[in-house]
């Protein structure tokens, strides 16, 4: 059997249909099944979102840096928890509430160690409150993944 554009290969050409043992197969599979990529992609344009806002918030409102923190980062997981719901995960679970309680709660954990982490580089190590903040979203990354890949979007991805 021949696929159109192919020149006549055959369908089980190793060049166009890698096989099992290669590893072109083997990465093209893991991003096919493994939602990581998309979540970090996601928690990127999540966390422009919550260091936007911070950043915002700090600058041109005054506020101390601990509530902003706060603030903006609940702004990001709702940011996240939509486009992972919809775009990450195709998840088409209805019930709402329920699944945003769970996201929250993951979300919620990661919140604490962001706080501790960015109370520690401001008060201890003389840091930047941003620089805190970037330092903390990547301790809080593979949790968050994992918890919210485990509990809150287990059926839709």
């Amino acid at each position: 059997m021949t696929v159109p554009g192919t020149a006549g290969r055959p369908v089980h050409d190793p060049i166009i249909f890698p096989g099992p043992g290669s590893a072109r197969y083997q990465i093209g599979n893991w991003i096919r099944h493994e939602k990581m990529v998309g979540f970090f992609l996601i928690g990127i344009v999540a966390s422009l979102i919550d260091i936007g806002l911070l950043y915002l918030m700090c600058t041109y409102l005054g506020t101390w840096y601990i509530l902003a923190a706060t603030v903006s980062y609940c702004c990001g997981i709702v940011a996240s928890y939509l486009l992972n719901k919809y775009l990450n995960f195709h998840d088409r679970d209805r019930h709402y509430l329920v699944q945003f309680s769970t996201f929250a709660a993951i979300s919620f954990s990661c919140l604490l160690v962001n706080l501790v982490v960015i109370g520690m580089a401001v008060e201890l190590f003389s840091l930047n409150y941003l620089a805190g903040k970037i330092i903390a979203t990547f301790c809080a990354f593979f949790w968050n993944y994992h918890g919210q890949k485990r509990y809150t979007f287990r059926d839709g991805g």
